[in-house]
């Protein structure tokens, strides 16, 4: 019985602490492009999507230190939330919600330029081997 209550208890204590480590565990990541011209970096944490470089300042719609909130009206909390909507869309321009100097504003961001980062079609995986032939029976 004591051994039960004292399992109980510490079960009751990780179930209890479970949210206060998950709080810890980051969430990160980079989208770097470069080509001849031009040059983007993107990065996330914990949900916040931050554009770091952008060369030149007007291709990419964004600008160097602006936090990207939504994309044609979608929240953003990862890169691939940017990625997905701007390299896919068939229109053009897409409406992007960024924090910019402590002020919200939505800049109409060229799809074409994104499309460049990240292509529309990922290629598909390659064909896995095909298996080894089995071996003829003698008679």
């Amino acid at each position: 019985m004591r051994q039960t209550r004292i399992a109980t208890l510490l079960l009751t204590l990780l179930l209890a602490s479970a949210p206060a480590l998950a709080a810890r565990q980051t969430d990160t990541a980079r989208l770097e492009w470069r080509d001849t011209d031009h040059h983007l970096v993107v990065d996330a944490s914990n949900g916040i999507v931050r554009v770091t470089t952008t060369e030149p300042d007007s291709y990419f719609g964004v600008r160097s230190g602006d936090r990207i909130l939504r994309v044609d009206g979608r929240p953003v909390r990862g890169i691939n939330d940017v990625t997905d909507v701007l390299a896919r869309s068939s229109r053009t321009r897409l409406p992007v919600t960024v924090l910019r100097r402590g002020s919200e504003a939505t800049v109409e961001v060229n799809t074409a330029a994104w499309r460049n980062v990240v292509p529309a079609n990922p290629p598909a995986p390659p064909a896995p081997p095909a298996p080894p032939a089995a071996p003829s029976p003698r008679g």
